[in-house]
């Protein structure tokens, strides 16, 4: 009889706390009418600070969260502060986000989806966000182990966070069918993106922009407005980036890659560099492999070999001896794994005329690859 009785205690205290949650999650987005929710593969924190760039400007007080390289809160003031963790990251982080941002009085919010499994995905829209927006960037070979191994099934898993009765956004046209069979069953329509407004030596922040304007547009901001403001916005820490660095007492280009972790986007990053083309043979692609991650490196072994010349150091976690010999298999270029502390080393040794930095962004710092500090 008192184990009956504690166990429905404990039943009745989980209810109400999910009530609680619930009341406060309603009261939350009474008070905020703009709710977008950011998902896909590449792109998504900066697509968020693009959306939230432009509503500021256009005088709609905003508040932005993005969990890309370092999960970050964007203030109203476009100001930043970090996003505080005692444990691991966690979706009910957005209830928190949202009763921040009723205090601060906000009418918008632009939210990064934190989540990558599918269920998570879909708690995190459903019981969290209800986005009034929601946007899919693009649908890249990424977290296979989890969404899917094949582009279609990876598609599947990021419908997860179509709003119901709301609006999608895409930022690609890559199974629009799929969305569209998603977004009737939930009463919401699907708007793609038109093409980017302007060509720059950046063609992915192009396809970024295309994307955030798309959504601007059905907000009621003006292009020029959102443009301006879109063009000043801050970039997220883990976009690609590219400088020059002291190595072996050579200015060498070094692009930094890190952040895209699927081989069709680090493909597009590399083909689109015009430092790349023009450093010559050797490349040196330094590869931070992940020990949760193992199918990234089979995945992008191909994508580091097509590079001129190439030569890959891995480092980070040691890959499994089976790994590594198929990522040499599938790829066929030279694959060598050194440590982090012997990284510096082996790079400086090295003779490349560029280096590549990828796979992932935890555990290597880029002044610990390149000797020095990035200049350019």
């Amino acid at each position: 009889m008192n184990e009956t009785a504690a166990i429905l205690g404990c039943l009745a205290v989980i209810l109400a706390a999910g009530l609680v949650e619930r009341l406060l999650r309603d009261r939350a987005h009474s008070g905020i009418p703009i709710r977008v929710h950011v998902n896909g593969t590449r792109g998504k924190s900066t697509v968020t600070r693009l959306v939230a760039a432009a509503l500021r400007a256009h005088g709609v007080p905003t508040l932005a969260r993005v969990t890309g390289t370092e999960a970050r809160v964007v203030l109203p003031d476009g100001t930043e502060r970090p996003v505080r963790r005692l444990g691991p990251a966690n979706v009910r982080e957005e209830l928190r986000f949202l009763l921040l941002a009723r205090r601060l009085g906000v009418r918008a919010v632009v939210v990064e989806c934190m989540a990558i499994r599918p269920d998570l995905q879909h708690a995190a829209e459903r019981d969290m966000v209800v986005s009034t927006i929601g946007v899919v960037t693009n649908v890249r070979t990424d977290h296979t182990e989890v969404m899917g191994e094949s582009l279609p099934e990876i598609a599947a898993s990021l419908a997860a966070t179509v709003p119901r009765g709301g609006v999608l956004v895409l930022g690609a046209p890559d199974f629009a069918g799929l969305f569209r069979e998603r977004a009737a069953g939930l009463g919401a329509r699907v708007v793609v993106a038109g093409p980017p407004p302007g060509a720059s030596a950046t063609p992915w922040l192009d396809e970024n922009v295309a994307t955030a304007l798309e959504v601007t547009r059905l907000l009621g901001v003006p292009d020029d407005v959102a443009l301006r403001a879109m063009s000043a916005a801050p970039p997220d820490p883990g976009a690609f980036h590219e400088h020059t660095a002291s190595v072996a007492g050579r200015e060498v280009p070094v692009l930094d890659a890190r952040a895209a972790n699927d081989p069709e986007s680090f493909a597009l990053l590399c083909g689109g560099s015009a430092a790349l083309r023009e450093a010559g043979r050797p490349v040196l692609a330094v590869f931070n492999h992940r020990h949760d991650r193992p199918d990234r490196l089979r995945r992008f072994a191909p994508a580091l070999a097509a590079l001129p010349d190439a030569h890959v150091l891995l480092t980070g976690d040691r890959p499994a001896w089976s790994l590594a010999r198929a990522s040499r298999h599938a790829g066929g270029a030279a694959f060598r794994f050194v440590p982090v502390s012997r990284l510096r080393e082996a790079v400086q040794a090295s003779g490349a005329r560029a280096i590549v930095l990828c796979g992932n962004t935890r555990g290597l710092p880029v002044a610990g690859v390149v000797g020095g500090s990035p200049r350019g």
